[in-house]
């Protein structure tokens, strides 16, 4: 895994382009929900873009140039669109899929939206728009779970109340 800042608040890791270094604060280690306690993230950020998947509905015959191509566009998108201010909307998510469970917490980041409506002009495809979110809290240690597009979301999570966040806060961490 070879993880590069493209820009001061975002990288290219592992197929992913995301929003780093956010701080969350006022949050417990554990969390107790349904019949599974579940570990606090080492790390916060919000995934912006899983070329891994969209690559391939760009050039499903050269996987490496068209996720090359995807980072560019992100690049050239973001000279003129801010992609760094994001806030909470209060909602939380208990994902499920497979054997990995995790708690999101929803964000709104500004114009990602607007983002990929640039990506689906383009290119000229039906792209999914990626639903802004930070995993809080996974079963396993680290194992997160992709969310791909708003259907995807649907049918794996449920909105779910969690008292012990109320007083989350989130915010960048301070280099």
């Amino acid at each position: 895994m070879n993880v590069s800042m493209i820009t001061k608040n975002h990288t290219y890791d592992d197929g992913y382009i995301a929003l780093v270094n956010l701080a969350i604060n006022n949050i417990p280690d554990k969390i107790k929900i349904q019949d599974y306690e579940l570990l606090k993230k080492n790390e916060f950020h919000i995934s912006i873009m899983a070329l891994k998947h969209l690559a391939p509905m760009i050039n499903p015959d050269n996987l490496e140039q068209a996720s090359e191509q995807l980072k560019q566009d992100f690049l050239e998108f973001i000279k003129e669109h801010n992609m760094s201010n994001y806030n909470l909307t209060g909602e939380y998510r208990l994902v499920k899929r497979d054997e990995r469970v995790t708690l999101v917490a929803m964000a709104r980041l500004e114009n990602l939206d607007s983002f990929f409506e640039y990506l689906r002009l383009k290119h000229v495809i039906d792209l999914p728009s990626q639903p802004a979110h930070i995993t809080m809290y996974t079963l396993q240690s680290e194992a997160g779970i992709g969310i791909l597009s708003d259907a995807e979301l649907r049918r794996d999570s449920i909105i779910v109340s969690i008292p012990e966040l109320a007083d989350m806060k989130a915010n960048y961490v301070k280099n």
